[in-house]
């Protein structure tokens, strides 16, 4: 043990917020029988660049008293930074490589050994990182990982017979430690609410309350699901939270080419990854049609087809003002992608994210590095077979043609309209199925006086105007007197009569020729 401290040593250790870089240190440390020295990088930062070097060679000074030690810098990035965060500090970095690189451990047989952590590694100054020996990543865990992490944290718990880990790891694609200790928390919270709502619905006192929490309670799959519902609800932010969406083939009417299409292209490489072992798979999909045909949805029902996370970026939340953060931005989304695999990354309107380049006319050209640096991505997709992209764009024709080479978007499905009846029937049964309708409602009529061409969001829109015409009605017989609130709302005949004579196609004549001749282009590609 004595040998291995005897040269000097420094590892940059990086990962996710919440993965456990803290605890991996403490336990090697507790395994060495070696000191730990924390010291939080933001409270070294000074006003000026000198207060600023001051305190590090004071750091560095304090850990050699306590050696044989590790010194932890936590959250490095802070240093070799000026105050706005913009420029980096030359006079800091230079101190801090001295420091690193310079150390004599001659003049101590227990050197002291440097980690420092960081959650971003690419806003480490290159100087400052080339300075570290070694690098280490702690990667988001996988499926098995994340069970078993489950099941450590859960040991002490009461479970519900039927919780299920492995099913609660499948659910927790991209989770780190930190996640699941919020997890735990927030379901142990939610069963003692279930348990106080059932039990005590008048209230506990202080005292009662207190022995109730140390007697324990059982934490059910139900609390689980109530606990994953708010951290997903918390976790959301500007491009969204990997999560399983809700949505099944019975809520998608008609489109069954389509959806064999896509179950080909991506259910098949899941379910039978041994047959694809030379890495031959396609994995991006390019959705096109007119606005109102379901490719969202179908996405989305795919996702929850497969029990993929499914992660949706609309193409304009990526794009900054600030150069080079959009190709950043890019590059986050694969990253989260990765993390939270296997999972759909779904880019809906994809002509606004990578319009043919050379034409966008902005003058910074960010249109134009954005769209390469997505090309980069999707060529590095095929050392990652649990990652498929689907895009969904109302004009492939605006799209750059490098994206549709084969090894990107390769699979084109077009997304049109319904226009035969048997297919619209297909859509409105499956709107109306969670409706309550009155036994002489006929879909087959309420389609006969419908226009003939019409898309799925047409339908919706028919469906909507009638529920809303059924709420006028209701309201009138509350206000005479012959219906109560409690009772069920019920939709009528002639609500949806109503409706169909004021429906009008959202997609015209002419654009429906426009997208077949459009179809045909792409078919002949």
């Amino acid at each position: 043990r004595v040998s291995a401290l005897s040269s000097v040593g420094s590892v940059l250790l990086s990962g996710p917020s919440g993965s456990g870089k803290l605890m991996a240190v403490r336990a090697v440390c507790s395994c060495l029988n070696l000191h730990i020295f924390k010291v939080d990088c933001v409270s070294l930062c000074g006003d000026t660049s000198a207060a600023t070097e001051e305190k590090v060679q004071m750091a560095f000074t304090q850990a050699q008293q306590y050696h044989p030690c590790v010194l932890l810098l936590k959250d490095i990035e802070v240093l070799g930074r000026d105050r706005d965060g913009l420029r980096e500090d030359a006079r800091v970095i230079a101190t801090l490589r001295q420091l690193l690189l310079d150390r004599d451990p001659a003049l101590s047989s227990h050197p002291v050994l440097v980690i420092g952590t960081t959650c971003k590694p690419q806003n480490v100054p290159t100087d400052l990182q080339t300075a570290f020996l070694h690098e280490v990543k702690i990667e988001a865990p996988s499926e098995e990982q994340r069970r078993l992490m489950l099941s450590m944290l859960t040991a002490g718990l009461s479970l519900g017979k039927e919780v299920s880990l492995s099913k609660l790891a499948r659910r927790t694609a991209g989770f780190v430690l930190g996640d699941f200790c919020a997890l735990l928390s927030h379901s142990s919270r939610a069963a003692c609410t279930r348990i106080q709502a059932l039990s005590f619905p008048g209230g506990l006192s202080e005292e009662v309350e207190r022995d109730f929490c140390t007697a324990g309670f059982p934490v059910l799959e139900e609390d689980f699901s109530v606990a994953l519902d708010q951290l997903h609800d918390t976790h959301s932010q500007a491009v969204g939270a990997p999560k399983i969406p809700s949505v099944s083939w019975q809520d998608v009417g008609g489109l069954q080419e389509v959806k064999k299409e896509i179950l080909d292209t991506i259910q098949l490489p899941l379910e039978h990854p041994e047959l694809l072992s030379l890495g031959l798979c396609r994995s991006g999909l390019l959705l096109y049609g007119p606005p109102g045909t379901g490719k969202t949805l179908l996405a989305k029902a795919v996702a929850t087809t497969c029990t993929m996370t499914f992660l949706s970026v609309k193409g304009p939340e990526l794009i900054n003002m600030y150069v080079g953060q959009s190709e950043e931005n890019v590059r986050n989304v694969f990253a989260r992608a990765r993390a939270a695999a296997p999972c759909i990354i779904f880019f809906d309107e994809l002509d606004s994210l990578a319009p043919s380049r050379g034409r966008s006319g902005d003058s910074g050209g960010v249109m134009d590095r954005v769209v390469s640096q997505l090309l980069a991505e999707l060529d590095g997709l095929h050392s990652t077979r649990d990652v498929f992209v689907i895009g969904a764009t109302n004009r492939p024709d605006l799209l750059d043609p490098a994206l549709l080479r084969p090894g990107r978007f390769d699979k084109l499905v077009y997304v049109g309209i319904n226009e035969d009846r048997e297919s619209q029937l297909q859509v409105l049964s499956a709107i109306t199925r969670k409706f309550k309708l009155d036994p002489s409602v006929n879909l087959t009529t309420i389609l006969e006086k419908c226009p003939a061409q019409l898309t799925g969001a047409d339908i919706y829109a028919l469906c909507s105007d009638a529920m809303m015409c059924a709420v006028k009605r209701k309201v009138e017989w509350i206000e005479e007197g012959l219906d109560t609130e409690s009772s069920a709302l019920i939709l009528a005949m002639e609500d949806f009569l109503q409706a169909a004579a004021r429906l009008q196609p959202s997609v015209s004549e002419q654009e429906l020729l426009r997208y077949r001749l459009i179809q045909q282009k792409f078919a002949a590609c």
